[in-house]
């Protein structure tokens, strides 16, 4: 068989769909196992490459290492099928397959720098397995200018083969969000670049396996980069400009929800919910990646960091909402017991990375006060917060407890019986509501003294 860099798009399908095209996935997380294991869906023999022993055994044993729907069912059915198995050695699952995918987490370190150390391991494995006639795509997010000057060089070194010459290159972002990863991969558009037109060629027909949503070609890898930063910092910018908004709204009387809903009533004004912070994997990192690009250029992204340091402040500010609904109650922060509903970053997905209702918690904890916190979503044993006591329920949750937080917009917290939970707490209570999730007058009907995010402190 032809590399694929020898093959024609065509060639390219039809290899896949004769199982005879093997593809390494070097990362394994919540974005990198969903997109292999579409790739064994589409008939492609999958390795996917992981850190340590233990994942590597429990992906093995059909165990998905993510929460998110309907991974582990493709799991157990392509381990079954043989199309794909888990593996800790990145050179050998390079060396054995034609096209190797880098989709490992990029984080920010010291600093709010970018930290591409999982990246550059990453390379330097790929590299010594590293064959010519092979494809790499990155579709880890990195800012402007990364695969060129970190990836390429890294690769090159460690694989003594040249970029455009020996092995192709190309830079994709993944465009998926946590609860949907499965159709957000396959459904949305793909946006993808090359270091050089055949490079671009093969890894659009490669993707084009996995992708129905269509492939969007950009003129050059860093552009593509910059693709998913805009897309992030976007959502980013946007929500720090409803959390200021709800600010405004509580110093001047003004019920945000009522407020926002008839704004967007406008066809053209799309305001976002506010809340108590931005979690995520992405969004609290992603947009250091350009500022420090900005920097290099000397270009000024004021904005964007002013975003970041208005959602960064939401977690305190929801700290200050209750606070003050307490002293309403006579009672002071500390030595008061603060009920936590929710640990998601987000309603109705299994994921608390960087979630802010847990920075809550743990501030809520170091300044004297006993923190419960419940979500629906995760077992008691799922959740590690130091200090914070994790309840199996509801109602342990918040019995006793002198304030209420609704931290996440769960389906299931919209559901709440707000007059039996008034029966548990110690009242006089006080409900905190971070996502709008309760109407005021029912909470304080039951008794409930009310405070929300870009609603206030409602003592009258």
């Amino acid at each position: 068989m032809p590399s694929i860099m020898e093959m024609s798009p065509q060639e390219i399908v039809e290899e896949a769909s004769k199982g005879r095209l093997k593809v390494a996935v070097v990362g394994c997380g919540w974005m990198g196992l969903p997109t292999a294991l579409l790739f064994a869906e589409a008939g492609v023999k999958v390795i996917g490459v992981v850190k340590d022993e233990d994942e590597a055994e429990k992906l093995n044993r059909g165990e998905s290492t993510i929460a998110e729907p309907g991974v582990e069912e493709l799991l157990r059915k392509h381990l079954g099928s043989g199309a794909f198995k888990a593996t800790t050695d990145t050179k050998t699952a390079t060396a054995q397959t034609d096209a190797s995918l880098i989709i490992v987490p990029t984080l920010v370190g010291k600093g709010k720098r970018p930290d591409y150390s999982a990246v550059i391991d990453a390379c330097r494995g790929i590299g010594r397995g590293l064959r010519r006639g092979c494809l790499v795509i990155l579709e880890s997010t990195v800012g402007p200018g990364i695969t060129e000057e970190l990836v390429k060089p890294e690769l090159e070194a460690y694989s003594g083969l040249k970029a455009g010459k020996d092995f192709g290159l190309a830079y994709s972002p993944i465009r998926a969000s946590a609860g949907t990863v499965l159709r957000d991969l396959a459904s949305y558009p793909r946006i993808v670049a090359g270091i050089d037109e055949r490079s671009f060629e093969k890894a659009a027909a490669l993707l084009s396996l996995i992708v129905k949503g269509g492939i969007i070609k950009v003129r050059d890898l860093k552009t593509a980069e910059a693709v998913k930063l805009f897309e992030n910092i976007y959502r980013d910018v946007n929500i720090a400009l409803a959390n200021q908004l709800a600010l405004f709204c509580e110093a001047a009387g003004i019920d945000v929800a009522e407020a926002f809903n008839a704004a967007n009533t406008q066809p053209h004004c799309h305001l976002h919910k506010p809340g108590v912070g931005v979690g995520g994997h992405c969004l609290p990192s992603n947009p250091y990646f350009l500022l420090e690009r900005a920097r290099k250029l000397k270009v000024n992204l004021d904005l964007v960091r002013l975003a970041r340091r208005i959602n960064d402040s939401m977690p305190m500010h929801t700290i200050r909402l209750i606070t003050a609904a307490l002293r309403s109650c006579g009672k002071t922060l500390k030595g008061s017991h603060v009920a936590v509903l929710g640990a998601s970053f987000k309603e109705d997905i299994k994921e608390a990375r960087y979630s802010p209702s847990i920075q809550i918690a743990e501030k809520l904890m170091r300044r004297g006060v006993k923190v419960t916190l419940y979500d629906p979503y995760f077992a008691s044993h799922e959740l590690n917060v130091p200090g914070v006591k994790v309840a199996d329920s509801i109602d342990d949750c918040v019995r006793g407890a002198d304030c209420v937080l609704i931290a996440v917009a769960h389906s299931a917290f919209k559901q709440l019986d707000i007059a039996r939970l008034a029966k548990l707490v110690n009242m006089p209570a006080a409900l905190v509501d971070g996502k709008q999730v309760v109407k005021p007058e029912e909470a304080r009907k039951v008794g409930f003294l009310y405070a929300g995010v870009g609603r206030g402190l409602l003592v009258a």
